[in-house]
């Protein structure tokens, strides 16, 4: 939320104090008025077993279990860095998204990985125009959603470095250089770069909102957490390819991106971010990111649930540390990202994913003492106290 604050009032001020004195103060007002209605709510505690909440989610729409095949080719010496993009329906976008990564003015070696995931719309014969190409692998397979898309690139991929870019978006000529030189130079594990948000309607260009991050602590994060104020996009960055080795995104499940934050972030030992924008993000009512938020009634919004069981499996499997950051990341995904997701399903299934949540956030809650943000501590609070009113309002204000 106060970094939604902190971009607009730097669109418009230009002046990163202003923005950042602004953002704080609207951030201020925000928490003002959840404490205004933290003091009139009512605390009802939910007396449902977490057995029983199990078994309703089950019956109602079951672990859908998508894991991925891993194949990891020799990294090539000769190639600095692989770029992915996976491909479905976009024929009157896709080729100005291909030329831009190809018109690259860059000293390092990349290739181009285009997977056509089952385009039914032409897409897939522009595609194909690519296959000739030096710098392009074409791969055409049947329809597997994103995730599966980009796992097909990942699984292709002999960069030293990898980059994601999706099939609606436009890169700027300067994308490759700038992370790469920076990834390089300074051995990054993930190097980041700033975007546009580019709001998008009836084909026309509404609004630009340059998303350049201060590099202040704005979310107050108390273990020493910086990668944690930054967006888990998969895009706008680059990994080392070793990074993805025993990682793949959830397909099958909506928000399979949120393993960024999840996976990648905990890896990472050196992170550099650029405060130079890049990659334009297209955002309009069409977008799948877009209209996948307002499809709260729809079953597969619980994919929620099981990808953060898929993303903590992977967690324990990779041997990550269950440290401070691990745990403010695990209370945000069990509050700020899962209830307004969910908010308009069915009170009963709300309620069993709430117990749920609050069985995790047990499991997993370390034993010694954690600095949390005060917004952190009160979701902490909730749902220790299994207090589902309090869980949804500081849910919605963070």
């Amino acid at each position: 939320m106060i970094y939604g604050f902190y971009f607009r009032f730097f669109k418009a001020t230009h002046n990163k104090t202003l923005s950042i004195i602004f953002s704080r103060l609207a951030r201020l007002v925000y928490l003002l008025i959840f404490q205004a209605k933290r003091l009139i709510l009512k605390h009802p505690k939910t007396t449902l077993s977490e057995q029983d909440a199990r078994a309703r989610i089950d019956a109602f729409y079951p672990d859908p279990h998508g894991r991925a095949a891993v194949s990891n080719p020799p990294i090539d010496d000769a190639i600095d860095l692989s770029v992915v993009v996976p491909i479905y329906n976009y024929v009157v976008l896709i080729e100005k998204n291909i030329e831009s990564i190809l018109n690259q003015k860059t000293q390092y070696r990349f290739e181009l990985i285009l997977v056509d995931d089952g385009s039914t719309d032409g897409s897939r014969d522009i595609v194909l125009r690519y296959q000739k190409h030096p710098n392009v692998k074409v791969i055409l397979q049947d329809n597997q959603g994103i995730a599966g898309a980009r796992n097909t690139g990942i699984n292709h991929a002999s960069g030293k470095y990898l980059m994601f870019v999706d099939c609606d978006d436009e890169v700027h000529d300067d994308l490759v250089e700038t992370l790469m030189r920076k990834a390089l130079s300074e051995g990054c594990d993930i190097a980041m770069c700033a975007h546009n948000l580019c709001k998008e309607r009836d084909g026309q260009v509404y609004q630009i909102i340059p998303n350049i991050y201060p590099g202040k602590n704005l979310l107050g994060y108390k273990n020493g957490d910086e990668i944690m104020n930054y967006a888990g996009l998969p895009w706008c960055k680059v990994y080392k390819r070793e990074m993805w080795n025993q990682v793949r995104f959830l397909p099958g499940y909506w928000y399979e991106d949120s393993i960024i934050q999840f996976l990648l972030f905990p890896q990472c030992k050196r992170f550099a971010y650029i405060p130079k924008v890049c990659y334009d993000y297209r955002w309009y009512e069409n977008n799948f990111s877009h209209t996948q938020g307002d499809r709260s009634t729809d079953k597969k919004t619980i994919d929620r649930y099981w990808v953060l069981l898929g993303m903590l499996e992977k967690y324990e499997e990779l041997g990550l540390p269950k440290d401070g950051q691990f745990y403010t990341l695990l209370l945000k995904h069990l509050s700020m990202y899962y209830y307004p997701t969910i908010a308009g399903m069915d009170n009963e299934i709300v309620e069993a994913l709430f117990v749920l949540a609050c069985g995790l956030l047990r499991q997993y809650r370390p034993k010694g003492r954690c600095k949390l943000p005060y917004i952190l501590r009160v979701t902490e609070k909730a749902m220790l106290s299994e207090d589902i009113e309090l869980w949804k309002l500081v849910s919605m204000y963070q």
